[in-house]
Parts: C-alpha cells; sequence; structure tokens
C-alpha cells in the first residue's frame, strides 16, 4: 500500500479510548496547550491485568474514561514524571482502582507505593 492509498490517521477524540495494538489502547486527556498538544496520552498496556502509564490530569472524565477502558484489570499506575500533565490522576485513579502506583520516587505529590529504577519488571 502507498501513502496516497493509506486512509487518512484517526482523528485523536478526548475522552475515548483507541486501540493502538491488540495489547495498548490510549485515552486524550482534555488538557489541550501548547506543552501537551491536543492533550496528554494515557496509554493502558494488557488485557488480563492494566498497566496504565502516565495517567494525566485529575478530570472526571478522563479518569471515568481511563476505568471505563480497564476497569477491574487496573492493576498498576505508572508516572514516568511529575509534571502537572502526568501524574496527579494517580492517586485519585488509585482510589477508584486499588492499583499500585508506581514511579522513580515520591515527589511533587506523588505519592508511590513502589519505587522503580532501571531494569524493573512488573
Amino acid at each position: 500500500m502507498t501513502d496516497l492509498e493509506k486512509p487518512p490517521p484517526k482523528p485523536l477524540v478526548t475522552g475515548v479510548a483507541s486501540a493502538l495494538s491488540p495489547m495498548v489502547r490510549r485515552v486524550l486527556a482534555p488538557n489541550p496547550g501548547v506543552m501537551t498538544g491536543p492533550g496528554t496520552n494515557t496509554y493502558l498496556v494488557g488485557i488480563d491485568e492494566v498497566a496504565v502509564i502516565d495517567p494525566g490530569v485529575d478530570d472526571e472524565s478522563h479518569l471515568d474514561a481511563i476505568v471505563g477502558c480497564g476497569g477491574d484489570r487496573i492493576r498498576w499506575i505508572l508516572c514516568t514524571h511529575t509534571h502537572p500533565d502526568h501524574s496527579p490522576g494517580a492517586a485519585p485513579l488509585k482510589k477508584r482502582t486499588g492499583a499500585e502506583a508506581l514511579a522513580f520516587t515520591s515527589r511533587d505529590g506523588l505519592d508511590v507505593d513502589t519505587e522503580i529504577g532501571k531494569g524493573f519488571l512488573i
């Protein structure tokens, strides 16, 4: 298939999970801006057990979309860093799901259950 034959990319829609592969879904947060583009990407990885990577902002509709996609299969919440568009959703998501919060360290309002580093495996 040539580039001319490829269908155009699907538009990113806030709060709607989109499958990137059989094991990865993306939920776009409702925080568009200069630094976030159309919004922060939150990823759900896994099938039977799900890891949420960068839960994003503390926004009810965004958290509803994450829980709606992962439900009771969410086991881990991983934060790559503590910028205000990436980690504030961790605490309320943990409260909703009981998932374990993981990051390099607790800081900037992020309270982790397990500190991770190079080579860490879930």
